[in-house]
C-alpha cells in the first residue's frame, strides 16, 4: 500500500518500570522494578492526512501488528481547502508494557468498517438527563435545574447519588455555590465509542445576586475502563480590573455507598532505611499537597512506630504519596488530582465516604486571580477489587502520571506538508549526536511548579527596575513561541519529554496567560507580553503567538487551544483593521503578527485573517516600493521574522506577492547589508546565534531553487556557529530552536552539517 494510504503508529511507555526500591507490604522484592504493563490502555493522537485523500473518516481503519482490525474513534480537527481532512484525532486502546511497545497501522481507505469495542462508551440524552455508559460505569447527570447532580453506578450497583457540590469563597470568607447557566449549560462533547464526555458550564452564586468565579466541569468515560476522569476549570469573568483575592475553590462528591470502612495511603520514605510503607486506617484522610510535597495532616493515623528514629527522619514522617484509597465491602476507590504536585497547593479529604478536593485551598498564598484568568485540573477516580493490594494503587497512579506515548513517523508529517515540516530535518541522532543533543536540551526542560506558574518561566533576563518592579517576578508568557518549538521537536523525535514541554506550556497559555475578559478592548481575547502576574502587561502583535497552540491542538485534540488561537487572531485582525500603524512600529510587529495569522489561516481558512495578512503584507510592500527594502539599518532578527512570515504566507496560500517581497528585501540586504567581515548582518560584527534569519534563507532556497540563498545561509550559519543547548530559559530556548531548526535540513543536504557537528567536539 502506498505511503499516502497508511500511517505506522507506535505506542510505548516512556519509563522502564516504575520505582526501584524495596516496598514494605507491597508484594515486591528488594530492588526489583514494579512492572509497568497496561491492558486496554487509552491512547490518542492527532495525525496529519494528505491533501485530497480523506473526505470520510468512516473509511479509516486501524490494525494491530497482526493485521487485525482494532476499535477506534476519529474526529476531524482541520480541513484542507478542498474540504478533505487535514488533521484527525484518533483514539483507541492498546496493550503495552515498559518492555513491549505496541504497533498499529492507520489505513486511510479501509475495506471494512471498524469493529466496535466490546463495551463501548456512549453519551446520550435520556428523559431530562444525560447518561454516560461504558459497560462498567454508568453516570447520570441532570441537564436541567440549577445545581449539578450526579448518579454513579458500577456493575449496576449504586456508588453515589446526589448533588455535586462546587463552591468558592472570596478573601472575606463569603461562600458561593456552583449553579448551572440558565441556557446552554450542558453539552455532550464526545459520544463514543472509545470515549464519551459531557460538559457543564455555570457560575458560583451566593443566592443574593452575588457571583464569584465561573466554572466548567467535564466527566469522561473510556470504553470498558473501570475509571472516571473529571475536569474542573475555574474562570474569573468578574469586573475587577486587578482581579480578585480568592479564599477557596473546592469540589465535593456525594457520599460513596457503601461507606468506606478503611483508607489506604503509602509513605514513600518510612522507617530508618526510608523505604515505602503501606498504611491502612479507619480515620478520615486529610492530605495537603504543597511546595514541599504531599503530607498527611495528622501523622498519627499512619501508626508508625518511631522508637529509636533519628530526629532528622521525623521531618519526613507525614510525607505520603499524593493519592488516597477508600476501601468498601464492594470495591476499592482510588482518587487523586492529576499533576497535583506540579499544580500545588491542593488538598484531598475523604471522611464518611465523602470525597472533597481543595482546588484552591483555604490559606493559599497566591496572587490575585487576574481578570479573565482561569486554571484547569483533572481528577481521576479508579475502581479496584475490594481487597486489591497496595501495589496496584501505586502502579496505577504512576501510570496515569506517565501517559503512554503514541508516535507517528516524522516522514509522514513531511509527506503531508503541514506547518512547513517538509523543510525541517528528520531526527538524526546517530549522524549528528551533538547537534541533536543540543536540540534536546533546548526543547526539553523542567518547569516552575505552582498552580499559576506551572508551564511558564519566570525572570528570563528581564529587569523592570525602570518602572519600579525591581523585586517583582516577570513571567515569560511563551515568548518566541516555545510551545511551537517543543511540538516540532516532538513531531521530529517522538520524545515524550518534548511533548511534556509543549503540553504544559500550551495549557498554561490557554488558562493563565489568556485574558478572557478585560475593560481594555485591545487586551480582551489576547495574551499579554512578558509581565508581572502573567497578564499585567499590554497585548500587541509582536508578542502574540498561535503556531504552538495550534500544533498542540492538532496533536492533542484539545479544542480549547483552537478557541484561544482564533481569539488571538481576532485581536490581530482588529489591529490590522483599526490600527495598522501598530505593525509599522518595528519589524518584529509585522513579522510575529503575520506568522500568528498565517498559522490560523492554515488550520481554519479564516477569510478575515487572510484579509488582515494581506493588509500587513501591503503595508510592508508600500515601504519596499518606496525605499527598495525594509529595515535598511540592519538585517536584525525582526527582519528575519518578517521574511519567514512572508514565506509561511506563500507556503500556505500560494501568495506570489509575499514571495516577491521576500526576495526583494532579502536581495537588497545581500547587496547592501554586509558588515565589515562580509556577512549579511548590517553594522554588527559579533555573531548572534538567536538571529531568527536562517529560516528565511532556507525557505527562499526551497521555494525558488536559487542556490545563492542556500550558499548565503550556509555562510551565515558558519558565522553564527553551531546550535548550542539553550534550555536555560524559555525566552532564549525558543528563539534559538526557531533560528536553527528550519535551516538544518539545508545544511544537511548540502553536506556541511558534519562540519558543524565537528565544531561542537
Amino acid at each position: 500500500m502506498g505511503i499516502d494510504k497508511q500511517i505506522e503508529l507506535n505506542v510505548n511507555v516512556p519509563k522502564g518500570g516504575l520505582y526501584r526500591y524495596a516496598f514494605f507490604d507491597l508484594g515486591y522484592e528488594h530492588n526489583q522494578p514494579v512492572a509497568d504493563r497496561r491492558t486496554g490502555w487509552p491512547a490518542a493522537r492527532g495525525l496529519p492526512l494528505p491533501e485530497g485523500v480523506v473526505t470520510d473518516l468512516s473509511r479509516l481503519g486501524l490494525r494491530d501488528a497482526d493485521g487485525q482490525a482494532v476499535p477506534f474513534q476519529a474526529r476531524p480537527l482541520a480541513h484542507w481547502p478542498d474540504g478533505s481532512v487535514m488533521f484527525a484525532h484518533v483514539a483507541w486502546q492498546a496493550d503495552v508494557a515498559h518492555d513491549a511497545p505496541s504497533s498499529f497501522t492507520l489505513v486511510l481507505d479501509a475495506d471494512e468498517p471498524s469493529p466496535r469495542p466490546k463495551m463501548p462508551a456512549v453519551a446520550a440524552h435520556d428523559d431530562g438527563r444525560v447518561v454516560l455508559d461504558n459497560g462498567v460505569l454508568r453516570v447520570e447527570v441532570d441537564d436541567v435545574g440549577r445545581a449539578p447532580t450526579i448518579q454513579l453506578t458500577r456493575h449496576g450497583k449504586l456508588v453515589c447519588d446526589g448533588p455535586l457540590e462546587l463552591w468558592t469563597k472570596d478573601s472575606g470568607g463569603a461562600k458561593y455555590g456552583g449553579r448551572l447557566f440558565e441556557t446552554d449549560a450542558m453539552e455532550i462533547v464526545e459520544t463514543g465509542p472509545m470515549s464519551a464526555m459531557v460538559e457543564w458550564r455555570g457560575r458560583h452564586e451566593d443566592g443574593k445576586g452575588g457571583v464569584f468565579l465561573d466554572f466548567v466541569l467535564q466527566i469522561r468515560l473510556d470504553a470498558g475502563r473501570d475509571e472516571l476522569t473529571m475536569t474542573h476549570q475555574f474562570i474569573n469573568m468578574g469586573d475587577e480590573p486587578d482581579g480578585v483575592a480568592v479564599g477557596e475553590i473546592a469540589l465535593r462528591l456525594p457520599a460513596v455507598s457503601p461507606t468506606p470502612y478503611k483508607h489506604v495511603l503509602i509513605q514513600p520514605n518510612a522507617g530508618p532505611k526510608s523505604f515505602a510503607r503501606v498504611s491502612e486506617f479507619p480515620e478520615a484522610v486529610d492530605l495537603r499537597i504543597g511546595s514541599t510535597g504531599s503530607h498527611v495532616a495528622d501523622a498519627a493515623v499512619l501508626r508508625e512506630d518511631t522508637t529509636g528514629y533519628p530526629s532528622y527522619l521525623l521531618l519526613y514522617l507525614d510525607m505520603v504519596d499524593p493519592w488516597a484509597v477508600a476501601r468498601t465491602e464492594d470495591f476499592s476507590l482510588q482518587t487523586f488530582v492529576m499533576e497535583g504536585k506540579e499544580n500545588w497547593p491542593k488538598t484531598l479529604r475523604i471522611d464518611g465516604g465523602v470525597i472533597e478536593y481543595g482546588i484552591w485551598p483555604t490559606g493559599t498564598e497566591l496572587h490575585n486571580l487576574m481578570q479573565g484568568m482561569a486554571r484547569t485540573h483533572q481528577i481521576r477516580l479508579a475502581f479496584f477489587d475490594a481487597d486489591a493490594p497496595a501495589v496496584d494503587f501505586h502502579r496505577y497512579y504512576y501510570q496515569v502520571e506517565t501517559p503512554v506515548n503514541a508516535v507517528a513517523p516524522f516522514e509522514w508529517y513531511q509527506h503531508c506538508k503541514v506547518f512547513g515540516m517538509q523543510y525541517v530535518m528528520p531526527w538524526l541522532p546517530t549522524e549528528y549526536p551533538l547537534i541533536e543533543g543540543a536540540m534536546i536540551g533546548t526543547a526539553e526542560r523542567g518547569w516552575s511548579t505552582g498552580m499559576l506558574g506551572y508551564g511558564d518561566d519566570p525572570n528570563s533576563g528581564y529587569d523592570y527596575t525602570n518602572v519600579g518592579m525591581a523585586d517583582e517576578i516577570v513571567w515569560i508568557n511563551n515568548e518566541h513561541d516555545f510551545t511551537a518549538q517543543a511540538a516540532t521537536q516532538y513531531w521530529r523525535s517522538g520524545r515524550p519529554g518534548a511533548w511534556l514541554s509543549s503540553r504544559v506550556c500550551a495549557q498554561h497559555q490557554i488558562d493563565v496567560d489568556f485574558v478572557r475578559k478585560s475593560a481594555d478592548p485591545w487586551k480582551e481575547g489576547g495574551i499579554p507580553a512578558h509581565s508581572h502576574f502573567h497578564t499585567s502587561a499590554s497585548v500587541y502583535p509582536s508578542h502574540t503567538w498561535t503556531e504552538g497552540l495550534l500544533q498542540y491542538y492538532v496533536t492533542s485534540g484539545d479544542r480549547r487551544a483552537l478557541e484561544v488561537a482564533k481569539s488571538l487572531a481576532r485581536n490581530l485582525c482588529k489591529y490590522a483593521e483599526e490600527h495598522i500603524a501598530a505593525y509599522e512600529i518595528e519589524t518584529r510587529m509585522a513579522g510575529w503578527g503575520l506568522l500568528a495569522l498565517v498559522a490560523v489561516i492554515e488550520i481554519t481558512r479564516d477569510e478575515r485573517c487572510l484579509a488582515a495578512a494581506h493588509a500587513i503584507r501591503d503595508t510592508v510592500g508600500e515601504v519596499v516600493d518606496r525605499t527598495g527594502t525594509y529595515d535598511p539599518e540592519g538585517y536584525n532578527y525582526g527582519t528575519g521574522v518578517l521574511l519567514t512570515a512572508f514565506g509561511h504566507l506563500h507556503r500556505v496560500t500560494g501568495d506570489e506577492v509575499a514571495l516577491d517581497l521576500m526576495k526583494r528585501i532579502m536581495d537588497w540586504h545581500l547587496e547592501h547589508g554586509r558588515n565589515d567581515v562580509g556577512v549579511v548582518w548590517g553594522d554588527q560584527t559579533e555573531p548572534y546565534d538567536l538571529n531568527l534569519t536562517l529560516p528565511a534563507y532556507s525557505y527562499l532556497y526551497h521555494a525558488t531553487g536559487d542556490t545563492k540563498y542556500r550558499d548565503e545561509g550556509i555562510a551565515f550559519f558558519r558565522y553564527t556557529g553551531p546550535p548550542v543547548s539553550a534550555g536555560a530559559n524559555v525566552r532564549s530556548a525558543s528563539k534559538h530552536y526557531r533560528t536553527f531548526m528550519p535551516f538544518l535540513l539545508v545544511a544537511h543536504e548540502a553536506g556541511m552539517l558534519h562540519e558543524m557537528e565537528a565544531r561542537k567536539r
